[in-house]
């Protein structure tokens, strides 16, 4: 037992410590080029630069772990993620910051992948759901807890950074001395369009996780203050979303446990749909907060329940490739998640945001229940 108990805490903990440096460096690096006065496209585009790297990385994380194991892929991501945290702590130009965000965001990508194989290793149908549910409120409570490093930035630009450095490299300490070496298994064949067919549900639902996570958490706020609510209403209102996006995937994987993860995954979609077409409709604001904190635990449900159908349908050796596809998937969606919904709104109306949302949920959820057609046998 506790041969399994310990590395799941370690995995945990691994991710923890990479939401929390995540969480620091997207809005202490956005404050310090708003000081500089630095154009907004360009803020953009620095905050955009971690999840490209993530994208790009995935394949690349991939063939880490059949190379080299899971320990030594998890190792090797919090390691360059401490050392990258206090470059940018020494290196303060534009261009090297999004070149380090690009590195950082492929090295977030190495630990994330590594966990997510590793969970699905030593987890059952009886508890992956739960495991990985612990594993999302994990990333979602370092990402609502590391903003506090603004706080940080009082006693210097570096001392936020080195901050995250630190916990990052204390992080490989707990690695190094709790998780097992894995001999690692390779596949029989490189990544082919079978095994891409095989997990399209999970990738398509990472995508929208990304997606989905890219757009509320930015446009909320734009919404809600071009509804009317204050500045201070807002920031509830942002917090609620984050909120049930944390909370709620422990829930929703134990639930997932005993019902299944696939159908527990269209409850999640439904969920999204019916709180989504809710918000168009609902202009007062404590019920606008409730209906936030659904929203959010369906969007944070996305992400574990896609990576345990994953466990669910490979093999041990297909599992690096697996979540480093959706991995891919997650880190796309992140990317064009803030831009197409943004471009909307502009164009249209503010609750046209949630139009996208309740319309791309329940696209996934008619494809979802469509009749899968079985090959004709011929004699």
């Amino acid at each position: 037992m506790n041969s399994r108990i310990t590395p799941l805490i370690t995995v945990i903990v691994s991710v923890f410590t990479m939401g929390f440096a995540w969480g620091i460096i997207i809005p202490v690096t956005s404050v310090i080029l708003e000081q500089r006065q630095v154009a907004t496209p360009v803020i953009g585009l620095t905050a955009t630069a971690i999840f490209i790297g993530l994208a790009l990385g995935a394949p690349l994380v991939g063939r880490s772990i059949e190379l080299f194991g899971v320990k030594r892929t998890i190792l090797t991501g919090l390691l360059g993620s401490g050392i990258l945290m206090f470059t940018l702590a020494l290196w303060t130009s534009i261009t090297a910051w999004i070149a380090l965000r690009i590195l950082i965001g492929a090295a977030f990508g190495a630990v994330s992948t590594s966990c997510e194989t590793l969970i699905n290793r030593i987890s059952t149908e009886h508890n992956r759901g739960r495991n990985l549910g612990f594993y999302a409120f994990a990333f979602s409570l370092s990402l609502m807890i590391a903003p506090v490093a603004l706080w940080l930035l009082k006693f210097g630009l570096w001392v936020p950074f080195c901050t995250g450095g630190l916990v990052c490299i204390a992080a490989t300490l707990l690695v190094f001395a709790t998780i097992p070496p894995m001999k690692e298994e390779a596949p029989n064949s490189s990544i082919d369009l079978h095994l891409v067919r095989r997990i399209i549900l999970s990738l398509a639902t990472n995508f929208m996780s990304g997606f989905m996570e890219g757009a509320l958490i930015a446009l909320i706020p734009i919404y809600t203050l071009r509804q009317g609510f204050t500045t201070a209403q807002t920031g509830v209102l942002l917090f609620a979303f984050l909120l049930g996006h944390g909370v709620g995937p422990p829930l929703i994987g134990v639930l997932g446990d005993r019902l299944g993860l696939k159908r527990v995954l269209a409850l999640s979609y439904g969920l999204g749909t019916v709180c989504f077409i809710s918000i168009i409709y609902s202009s007062a604001y404590t019920t606008l907060t409730g209906l936030l904190v659904c929203a959010g635990a369906s969007v944070g449900a996305l992400y574990p329940l896609a990576v345990g159908l994953i466990g669910e349908q490979l093999p041990s050796a297909e599992l690096p490739r697996g979540n480093a596809l959706t991995t891919f998937a997650y880190g796309i969606g992140s990317i064009i998640g803030p831009l197409i919904p943004a471009l909307i709104m502009h164009v249209t109306v503010p609750k046209s945001l949630f139009v996208v949302a309740a319309a791309l949920y329940a696209l996934v959820l008619v494809l979802m229940k469509m009749p899968k057609h079985t090959p004709i046998t011929r004699p």
